[in-house]
């Protein structure tokens, strides 16, 4: 048995090896991440086929643990190779699609409605916390950007993945897996996009492009308008977190893109 914990006090994950293969046990840092964890691998995740993500066997409410198979591969942002790397990209693509499409999600239902409204009901809270890191003008910016995700519309809802970007999916060289689920629920699907696009698209736009090949469709007009104003939250999000934790990483995510959303209004 190893500790293969994230770098932060609440992670709690050991890779188990054995006569029935390798194993990770997970501890959910709350009880609302093991909920959502476990259902996602009852509901969604059996949608992605064999070897595409880790097997729920066997998991404890009660001590928030879960029992997952280990899957093969590093995390992608190792990849060195820009045509593996775009054709990862591409797989990964068709997988998140596949995930997307797990549950039918009608954009009047509540779980989903509820992401844009507690985005924006969240507004002043972290415009508050992130103050010592953004001017005037800037807040000002963000909160406009914001402000206009009711009028986007309806947006295709379904499941998401909610923490989906390179580390969360293992590549062997051949094939991608997803995982770590702990913050997947129903919601609009543009927001599965917004960490890509404020940390490796602006960089890498040919993996932008592999990817929406594998997914089988560019966003709407409606997604893009509502993708900047997502990003917008989660670039305050990341001045309010990062500084907090001493995550250099995070900060800078939201320190770039708050300066993109400031030069050009849009991603």
């Amino acid at each position: 048995m190893r500790d293969s914990s994230h770098d932060r006090d609440d992670s709690q994950v050991w890779r188990v090896a054995g006569p029935a293969g390798d194993h990770y046990v997970k501890v959910a840092p709350k009880p609302i991440l093991y909920t959502r964890e476990t259902r996602a691998y009852r509901e969604a995740v059996p949608h992605l086929g064999y070897g595409n993500a880790p097997v729920l066997r066997d998991s404890s409410a009660q001590l928030l643990a879960l029992i997952l198979t280990a899957v093969d591969g590093e995390p992608l942002k190792e990849e060195q190779s820009p045509a593996r790397r775009r054709t990862a990209h591409r797989q990964t693509g068709q997988l998140l699609r596949h995930f997307h499409d797990a549950m039918t999600c009608p954009p009047d239902k509540p779980e989903a409605a509820a992401v844009v409204e507690n985005t924006v009901g969240g507004l002043d809270n972290h415009l508050a916390e992130a103050s010592d890191h953004l001017s005037v003008m800037e807040a000002g910016r963000l909160r406009r950007l914001v402000s206009t995700l009711p009028d986007c519309g309806p947006l295709p809802a379904g499941w998401r993945h909610g923490d989906f970007w390179e580390h969360n999916v293992l590549w062997n060289g051949r094939r991608c897996a997803l995982i770590d689920f702990e913050h997947s629920k129903p919601g609009p699907r543009v927001t599965d996009f917004v960490k890509l696009a404020t940390s490796l698209w602006p960089d890498h736009p040919e993996l932008r492009t592999a990817l929406f090949e594998g997914y089988g469709r560019q966003l709407s007009e409606a997604e893009e308008y509502a993708l900047t104003a997502f990003a917008a939250a989660d670039a305050i999000s990341a001045l309010a977190y990062g500084p907090q934790r001493g995550d250099p990483l995070v900060t800078a995510r939201g320190r770039r893109t708050v300066d993109r959303l400031v030069q050009e209004g849009r991603l």
